[in-house]
């Protein structure tokens, strides 16, 4: 059976394909608007600088604005939420840091976003590693010592964090198991009190990132006995890395990009890209390394997205391990 149109109605057809197309073709179109870029932490931090880096030089590729928009409140879940609840169109990115996508679902009952459901990776940025350094009279000078040193004294030795959840926390955690030894965990409220108590000898070693705690190493108020990273870190090579002594060794912060879950594929391919590009700009490289102790990693999305499983499954082990919460 054949169906015939009106002739006028061909026609009024005919006259809508150019125009559908060129609907189809601005919907898919990525950047055709401003782009905002959610970020967990207030202004003036790590994460705020390095957003606004990124965002300054993506601005001027995309030919866009890039809006970097904190929303720091509730551990960065806020943030989180809008991105997760944006149009899945690559105009809302998050600066996803492991605080947020893999330690609030372990430390919190009622987080407004599920990590695997809600976003599509983009990429891994950055990584930042962590420094363990100890009192100066403390008689242990590395990892080897101080295992010898807290199997001689039973355990009776403590470590200083700026928050009883947070990553470096984790990060001694995972050395003690690794090492079999046990310390207990002294939680201050402000990185300021952990490195003050650990100085003055009254906790033993303190771990937090490297701008942190490398000034005072620098000045003989601590001693450093490693970092956290897979290497020795670029910008203090005379200290050991944790590797060195557990082989495959590595627990380090990181700064991550995701967006809404059902981004085009080309999409999530166009912004990594670019993120690359503008992450091997010299001078971003340079202050990121420099002022944050960030050594960038622009990975693609399918290593980001393998990676941030590991990580989930890595830190809920450790938080139920540890019995810690935050509700």
């Amino acid at each position: 059976m054949t169906l015939s149109l009106p002739r006028r109605d061909l026609l009024a057809a005919a006259l809508a394909l150019p125009a559908l197309a060129r609907g189809a073709a601005a919907q898919g179109a990525f950047p055709s608007r401003p782009v905002r870029l959610l970020v967990g932490a207030p202004p003036g931090g790590a994460p705020d600088v390095a957003a606004r880096l990124m965002g300054d030089a993506l601005a001027a590729r995309w030919r866009q604005p890039v809006v970097v928009d904190n929303r720091p409140a509730a551990n960065g879940n806020l943030a989180a939420q809008a991105a997760a609840r944006a149009e899945p169109d690559g105009h809302t990115l998050l600066l996803a840091q492991a605080s947020i996508l893999v330690l609030n679902e372990g430390l919190m009952r009622n987080v407004p976003f599920d990590t695997d459901r809600d976003f599509a990776p983009v990429s891994l940025l950055m990584n930042t590693p962590f420094l363990l350094a100890a009192r100066p009279d403390l008689p242990a000078s590395n990892l080897s010592e101080l295992r010898a040193l807290a199997k001689e004294r039973g355990g009776r030795m403590t470590f200083a964090t700026s928050s009883p959840v947070n990553l470096p926390r984790f990060a001694v955690e995972m050395m003690k198991a690794a090492l079999g030894f046990e310390m207990g965990n002294v939680p201050y409220s402000t990185t300021s009190g952990a490195l003050q108590d650990t100085m003055t000898g009254r906790t033993d070693l303190v771990i937090d990132g490297t701008p942190v705690i490398a000034p005072q190493v620098r000045g003989g108020q601590l001693k450093a006995l490693c970092v956290t990273s897979p290497a020795r870190f670029p910008l203090l090579e005379d200290i050991p890395a944790a590797a060195e002594t557990i082989p495959g060794f590595s627990s380090m912060g990181w700064f991550g990009l995701v967006g809404p879950k059902a981004m085009p594929a080309a999409t999530v391919e166009r912004i990594a890209a670019d993120t690359r590009a503008v992450l091997e700009i010299p001078e971003i490289r340079g202050r990121l390394l420099r002022d944050f102790g960030a050594e960038t990693v622009a990975s693609p999305p399918a290593d980001f997205a393998r990676f941030l499983a590991a990580e989930r499954l890595l830190y809920r082990g450790l938080i139920k391990e540890v019995g810690a919460s935050i509700d």
